[in-house]
């Protein structure tokens, strides 16, 4: 098969690249609704094996450019000094591991020209949006049926309760890959079947047990109209919101208990317990804002026994307090803040290029991520960083502006 769609010869790997995009993007969300942990160790092994075709092909890979550059290594730096004056973060060996997938997928996405090219997209396309669909008839068969798929590949009898919970990173794949996928169906001139993918995605999402899903499927289809009309305006106000947000998450989130003292009455226990889990790491993390207290210290923080008594249902320790903003400042402080906007911004620049339909869908896609960093995981769990980079790998290989010669 000539993947290259074009009259010069491909790259020696094009082919193998190919393949491999055309396996995982097929494979991702059917396998991460069953397994969810799968979801890391796919995006793991394909960007490496992506990384090292570039590498074969051209004895060199597009590193990240200086500013992103320095911007991680203040991430690295912060969280030395974090555990090394804080003393609650993780050893070195947990924090190598963290930052590592950070930095492979701040490569892998740097890279995205030299992984792209010699590639004919449309079948990556249609590989992406199969699975999309796939994923959400199987996500709709494991909720009504009660996990037949899942017992049956884990080997579960009937008698083992299956939480529904256990599919929500399922559910948040379904909504993210989706626009990317219904981005490229839209510029192959499949608009209808773009427009059934990105319900299929709000259809998962609406019968799913992940609140964050559902709330960030809603907000991404009220924002793509804007995005459509002006990408630009919609960025950078999603940009303005994001930025007051993150800057003053401890203020904010340390003070709605006061705000709301009857919130025990007011929200569902589960809400309920992520405002106590939300107050108390606020107040850890206003205590060292400079450099935060180390990656992982929601894992040792000890809460005052006079705080923890005025909990209704916070009263044992978490791994991470279930919001990106709150988790950087009390991990890496102001300066953690700072690199995770500029960041941020890298990435709203990185989506000014694309074609309009594509740029609007990576807008909405944004918005989709944004919300649910700030209501659910943490920052550094290896099946959310997997499913933020192949969201973003995807927007780069099927949406770029570039031939398919490149």
């Amino acid at each position: 098969m000539n993947v290259s769609g074009a009259a010069v010869p491909a790259p020696r790997f094009a082919r193998f690249r190919f393949w491999l995009l055309a396996v995982v993007l097929l494979l991702f969300v059917p396998v991460g609704v069953l397994a969810k942990q799968a979801m890391a160790t796919l995006f793991i092994a394909l960007a490496i094996l992506l990384l090292g075709a570039v590498w074969l092909e051209r004895r060199r890979i597009a590193w990240p450019e200086k500013p992103v550059l320095i911007a991680f290594a203040a991430v690295v730096g912060l969280s030395l000094l974090g555990a090394w004056f804080g003393g609650q973060g993780l050893h070195l060996a947990g924090m190598l591991q963290k930052l590592g997938l950070l930095a492979l997928l701040l490569v892998c996405v740097s890279a995205v020209r030299e992984i792209r090219a010699g590639l004919f997209r449309e079948p990556l396309v249609l590989c992406l949006a199969a699975g999309i669909f796939l994923g959400a008839v199987i996500f709709a068969i494991e909720l009504t049926f009660d996990a037949p798929l899942y017992r049956f590949f884990s080997g579960k009898g009937w008698e083992v309760d299956i939480a529904p919970s256990r599919f929500n990173r399922g559910s948040t794949a379904l909504v993210l890959l989706s626009w990317p996928a219904a981005a490229g169906l839209w510029l192959g001139g499949r608009r209808v079947a773009a427009l059934l993918l990105v319900l299929a995605g709000l259809a998962a999402a609406s019968i799913g047990e992940s609140a964050s899903a559902a709330l960030s499927a809603m907000v991404a289809v009220l924002i793509l109209p804007l995005a459509v009309l002006n990408g630009r305006i919609a960025s950078r106000l999603v940009l303005l919101l994001t930025v007051p947000l993150m800057v003053a998450a401890p203020w904010i989130l340390g003070n709605l208990l006061v705000w709301i003292p009857d919130y025990v009455t007011v929200f569902p226990p589960s809400f309920a317990d992520r405002l106590e889990i939300w107050h108390s790491a606020s107040l850890a993390a206003v205590e060292q804002p400079l450099i935060g207290l180390g990656l992982g210290a929601m894992r040792s923080l000890e809460v005052p026994e006079a705080v923890k008594a005025t909990y209704s249902f916070f009263k044992h320790g978490t791994i991470h307090p279930h919001n990106a903003a709150i988790q950087i400042w009390l991990e890496l402080g102001i300066g953690g803040i700072l690199a995770a906007l500029f960041l941020l911004w890298r990435l709203v620049l990185a989506s000014d290029p694309l074609p309009r339909p594509a740029r609007a869908a990576a807008i909405s896609a944004l918005c989709c991520g944004l919300v649910i960093a700030a209501v659910s995981y943490g920052l550094w769990q290896e099946t959310w960083l997997g499913i933020i980079g192949l969201t973003v790998l995807a927007f780069g290989v099927l949406c770029g502006n570039e031939s398919s010669s490149d």
